[in-house]
């Protein structure tokens, strides 16, 4: 329905209303189906409206990225080991990217800047910090955990149409259940084995 003011007078559009209205597509769907006629049918608006605010599907989705990361709260105990923290962050990012289906793809593998992203990695390496690593360990530890990740929501997203790889399906690996945790942190675990702060925890 058009957005009323005062009961008959349509309201200006803004840029947040867009916004909010392209995460309520996402949520429902995935970011696949985020398009401006889809955002213009949610504000109750013509396209054209859209588009005066945007400069096409591409800045869209790249909005809606960067606001789905921005969303992704993490608490940390300090009082736990420095690898349910890490973990703890990988699930926070990953319950925010399940509740916007194709989000997490996106933003890790977006090229252009993103102050949401850089957060996050600076909180990661923190906690690697914190633990005492030195910085080419919290580099080398970060990446690997990246890589992991990556694959980890295009295996998810492969399963969400029952298929799965044909490297893992050799290794007699079943594809994940929706909201299933356990095969991300076990290999979490893995990386994390045998790395050991040189200044101790």
């Amino acid at each position: 329905m058009p957005r009323q003011r005062g009961g008959v007078q349509s309201a200006p559009l803004a840029t947040a209303d867009i916004l909010d209205a392209a995460l309520r597509v996402v949520e429902r769907s995935s970011l696949d189906a985020l398009t401006v006629r889809a955002v213009a049918d949610e504000c109750g608006v013509t396209p054209p409206a859209i588009h005066y605010h945007l400069r096409g599907e591409r800045d869209l989705a790249t909005l809606v990225v960067e606001a789905v990361a921005r969303e992704i709260t993490v608490r940390l105990d300090p009082s736990t080991s420095w690898q349910d923290q890490y973990i703890e962050l990988v699930l926070a990012m990953d319950r925010t990217f399940l509740r916007y289906p194709g989000t997490g793809a996106r933003a890790l593998t977006a090229t252009g800047k993103s102050p949401a992203a850089s957060k996050l990695t600076e909180t990661a390496l923190d906690i690697l910090r914190g633990a005492g690593f030195g910085e080419q360990e919290c580099v080398e530890i970060f990446a690997a955990t990246y890589f992991l990740y990556v694959g980890w929501l295009s295996t998810r997203q492969m399963a969400q149409s029952d298929a799965i790889h044909p490297s893992l399906a050799a290794a007699g690996i079943s594809a994940p259940e929706r909201v299933q945790t356990e095969p991300l942190i076990a290999s979490l675990d893995c990386i994390f084995t045998g790395h050991v702060p040189r200044q101790g925890s």
